[in-house]
């Protein structure tokens, strides 16, 4: 086991609170179907910030393009041999606020806890990350390996950030994904695959429907059987930590006015995958599983979109490099290395899929991500800054 670093790391309170509060101030929403980010959504203003922050603590910053106007911003801490670095990846955006909520960009304090959108999922992380590299400068240490944050775009929509990181083709000996884990060690998530599934019928006055073919009916007929079909498949395929994959109708639009017969409908389809699935698999199954229910149905006409996400399962092992690694700087701090598996999915996904040893780390519970009083506590984000300094000064295993 590498030697403890003998720089020890101390991120106070203050610390936290200025850095996260700033963070949460610039709206950072994701804008999801829109082909231009503006203002309060996209990640440029919060990514102009990260920039900003880690040139002056003396860090060298690039742009990595991944959509219009909305870049990853890629940190670099400069290391003293040829291995690899170690990546620390986080996205940028978050979901809106609530209607009705108060002002989700500003952060406030309460006792120990600060509040706020994305406190937690995921700029409580974000924070920590950027705390760690003003450290590992602050020591005058030169790592052993260097280390490369990478901020993310488009993690809550199609995480076309961390594929544009994946498809740069950096290699990295290992990887630690930001998300809420109260500090605990994730080597194990669920993947997902989503489509848009259509039905195509023919419009009508609802006083004579006979002379229409009803869109929104026959989709509803036609889930039905395609759910008898894959749900006893799925549940005979329950891995022993996560469980057992899920299929959720997750959306339907259909129709335009309630007295006319609806010649449209269209829904997304949410597929949870456990390791063990392909995506390859999968899809195939799912198209299968409605071209069966199409042929008890025969009216009904349907098309099936090409996945719109695809994301694989993580599994990394519990004895990887990595996973040693990061329980090693976590012990160091005087707490217990914990390793989980959670139902959600993370960024880790592609990063494992281009070979990558990957866990997913951070402070904050996935419980509150996405609520009306989303927090972090703020004595876990400086711990995890911490920890994370420690990881990064200490030598590889």
């Amino acid at each position: 086991m590498p030697a403890a670093p003998e720089f020890s790391p101390t991120v106070s309170h203050s610390d936290v609170v200025s850095l996260l509060g700033d963070l949460i101030a610039i709206p950072s929403v994701n804008p999801l179907h829109l082909e231009v980010a503006t203002a309060p959504y996209g990640e440029a203003a919060i990514g102009a910030y990260v920039a900003r922050y880690a040139e002056s603590v003396g860090l060298a910053v690039e742009r990595q393009a991944a959509l219009k106007d909305r870049d990853n911003i890629v940190v670099r801490v400069p290391g003293r041999s040829d291995v690899p670095p170690l990546l620390l990846e986080c996205h940028l955006d978050t979901v809106p606020g609530w209607e009705g909520e108060p002002d989700p960009f500003q952060a406030r304090v309460d006792g120990g806890l600060l509040l706020g959108r994305g406190a937690c999922d995921v700029k409580g992380t974000l924070a920590a990350m950027l705390l760690a590299l003003r450290e590992v400068v602050q020591s005058r240490q030169i790592p052993t390996r260097g280390a490369v944050l990478v901020a993310t775009v488009d993690e809550e929509h199609r995480a076309r950030g961390v594929h544009a990181l994946v498809e740069s083709g950096e290699s990295f000996s290992g990887a630690v994904v930001g998300e809420p884990t109260e500090l605990a060690i994730v080597v194990a998530h669920k993947g997902c695959i989503r489509w848009r599934l259509t039905t195509h019928g023919r419009a009508a006055h609802s006083s004579k429907a006979e002379l229409g073919q009803n869109a929104v009916e026959d989709m509803i007929d036609l889930l039905a059987v395609a759910r008898r079909d894959l749900i006893p498949r799925l549940a005979a395929r329950r891995h022993p930590s996560l469980g057992p994959p899920s299929l959720t109708v997750g959306t339907m639009h259909g129709g335009d006015a309630v007295n006319v017969v609806p010649d449209r409908c269209v829904v997304e389809i949410d597929r949870r995958m456990v390791p063990g699935e392909t995506i390859a698999e999968v899809d195939a199954e799912f198209r299968a599983a409605i071209g069966r229910a199409g042929v008890a149905h025969p009216r009904v006409r349907v098309d099936i979109s090409e996945p719109f996400v695809a994301e694989d399962p993580l599994e990394t092992p519990p004895n990887a490099a990595i996973v040693r690694e990061l329980s090693a700087a976590i012990a160091r701090h005087g707490l217990v290395a914990s390793q989980i598996v959670v139902p959600y999915g993370t960024d880790a996904s592609a990063l494992q899929g281009a070979g990558i040893p990957t866990v997913v780390f951070g402070p904050g519970t996935i419980d509150v991500a996405h609520t009306r009083d989303e927090y972090v506590e703020i004595a876990q984000v400086a711990r995890a800054a911490e920890i994370l300094t420690s990881l990064i000064l200490s030598p590889p295993d």
